[in-house]
């Protein structure tokens, strides 16, 4: 079989080839991105360039690509991607499989004030929100963002309503959580197959990553994660990140796609990388040992040399 990883210039994307490269079931890895200049050729067979997926030339680049490459798992890793093909109800390209989650699990979750709507009227507990220009919250400070977007970029702490009102009309404001050393990046994997299988990791960030973490068992975040997973029907693999406040835990972000830490949970056994596209293929899934709770894990560097030039 034949893959093709997306975002290979980024953390998941080169994260994902790595444990596919490790994993050995495909005979031939392939990489896109919208660079070229990045360490992708270290680890996959073949790597090009593509369009945005902003670009109207995206899917029929990427069916051609496929196509011409006898490509048969497909596995994007950048929410523009994953949003777009959700947006067009793309579950097959060119007779390759995209490993996604489903429509209402993806648009949910990147409308960010849409996701913390619905999770409220299903009766789970979510930081007050609301929009710049239409809510006003009853204290500061408050987190600023975009209403769809990618991670902490454009995300602003706000200290009080001159500051809210110099934040684009539209923008999505929620309570600041607090404490701040409080921060959870929660796994999930859930399948009619595999059942559901939730990995909490208490994380330290260093430059906007997680660099750092532990893994911890609490039974209150579990069924909070637990609660939100069916809520959002999870069929795939998402991303849950919280604080644990004062009122017990509280999300204030859900990434609809595999996160920075794929190949730290991988290396720990949690392998949802793995389960998906065994799930998704018909596969035999890798059984699943959790890692015990006080498990550390440290994100290093790896070099890479090469005498290529352009």
């Amino acid at each position: 079989m034949k893959v093709l990883v997306s975002g290979i210039a980024g953390d998941i994307g080169f994260g994902v080839a790595r444990v596919l490269r490790n994993w050995g079931i495909f005979s031939r890895l392939y990489g896109i991105d919208i660079q070229s200049d990045h360490a992708g050729p270290f680890v996959l067979d073949e790597c090009a360039v593509a369009p945005r997926a902003s670009d109207q030339s995206y899917i029929s680049w990427l069916s051609e690509y496929i196509s011409k490459n006898s490509i048969e798992v497909f596995i994007p890793t950048s929410e523009a991607e994953i949003g777009l093909l959700a947006a067009h109800n793309i579950v097959e390209i060119s007779g390759a499989l995209v490993i996604r989650n489903n429509d209402f699990t993806v648009k949910t979750s990147l409308d960010k004030y849409e996701c913390l709507s619905f999770l409220a009227s299903c009766g789970i507990p979510v930081p007050g929100h609301g929009l710049v220009g239409n809510d006003q919250p009853s204290s500061f400070p408050v987190i600023a963002k975009p209403r769809s977007g990618q991670g902490s970029k454009g995300v602003a702490l706000v200290s009080d309503q001159d500051a809210l009102s110099k934040c684009p009309e539209g923008w999505v404001w929620q309570n600041y959580l607090t404490p701040e050393d409080q921060e959870y990046t929660c796994p999930v994997y859930r399948s009619p197959k595999s059942g559901l299988q939730i990995l909490i990791l208490k994380r330290k960030l260093v430059g906007g990553l997680t660099g750092s973490g532990v893994v911890v068992k609490s039974e209150d975040i579990e069924q909070y994660v637990r609660q939100i997973s069916e809520c959002m029907r999870l069929d795939g693999a998402f991303n849950i990140q919280l604080r644990l406040t004062e009122k017990g835990p509280l999300l204030f972000e859900i990434n609809p796609r595999l996160s920075s830490t794929v190949v730290f949970r991988d290396k720990m056994g949690f392998t949802d990388v793995r389960w998906w596209i065994a799930d998704k293929l018909g596969l035999e899934t890798p059984p699943y040992l959790a890692p015990e709770a006080g498990t550390r894990f440290y994100r290093g560097a790896q070099e890479y040399i090469t005498n290529f030039r352009d």
